[in-house]
């Protein structure tokens, strides 16, 4: 689906909240491990950031459910990063299920990753990061700010997503989300550009609600 609705109407609760969802039901049934089921993927360290800042509000009291930023910031060792952690936020305590350093995840991966394109190259890549694409749960793929997905980048985007996609769910769907304040152009033309970044099928047909997958306001 993609989202393109103006700065501060809710694009990001469209995909957290059926996340949350779908982990919060695996908790229930007794299913919900280390691993990951949603990348959230951002086109820069900032939007990361924030977005780590308000999962820390949403999560405070979903203590199974894990989530971890892992960007060029992220510091190698617990200790360094818990160092930082306290240097930037007056002294306060993580949260239990943020998973700060690089040997957390790798060791126990989060259930929400946050990173950025130019990350995730690294991690399809090095063999100390491949717990990150094991096992058969990962389930979401949300790009924030798809807009910038375009030309000759927008090109190398698509060929990054379908590496991902062939790593971690082989011969079955992704639910792919892209969400934007800036993409301009027929319904059509939405769904033709994210059909071909995420290598999968979006549709528009005007006198179907059942296929219409774009929203706007």
């Amino acid at each position: 689906i993609v989202v393109t609705t103006g700065t501060g109407s809710g694009k990001t609760e469209s995909f957290l909240i059926p996340i949350f969802n779908r982990l919060i039901a695996e908790r229930d049934a007794g299913t919900l491990g280390p691993g990951v089921r949603a990348l959230l993927l951002y086109p820069m360290n900032a939007l990361a950031n924030d977005q780590v800042k308000r999962l820390r509000s949403l999560l405070q009291k979903q203590s199974n459910v894990t989530f971890g930023r892992y960007t060029g910031d992220t510091k190698e060792t617990t200790a360094q990063a818990l160092a930082q952690y306290h240097s930037l936020n007056d002294g306060n305590e993580p949260l239990v299920n943020e998973l700060l350093s690089r040997e957390q995840m790798r060791a126990t991966p989060p259930n929400i990753l946050l990173t950025n394109y130019a990350m995730l190259e690294y991690l399809l890549l090095r063999p100390l990061d491949i717990r990150l694409f094991e096992g058969s749960r990962w389930s979401f793929l949300a790009l924030d700010e798809a807009h910038v997905y375009d030309g000759a980048q927008g090109a190398e985007i698509a060929m990054l997503l379908r590496r991902l996609h062939d790593r971690v769910a082989r011969g079955r769907p992704l639910q792919c989300v892209a969400t934007s304040a800036s993409l301009d152009g027929t319904r059509e033309s939405v769904v033709a550009f994210a059909s071909k970044l995420f290598g999968t099928t979006f549709e528009w047909v005007e006198s179907n609600q059942n296929t219409q997958d774009v929203v706007a306001a």
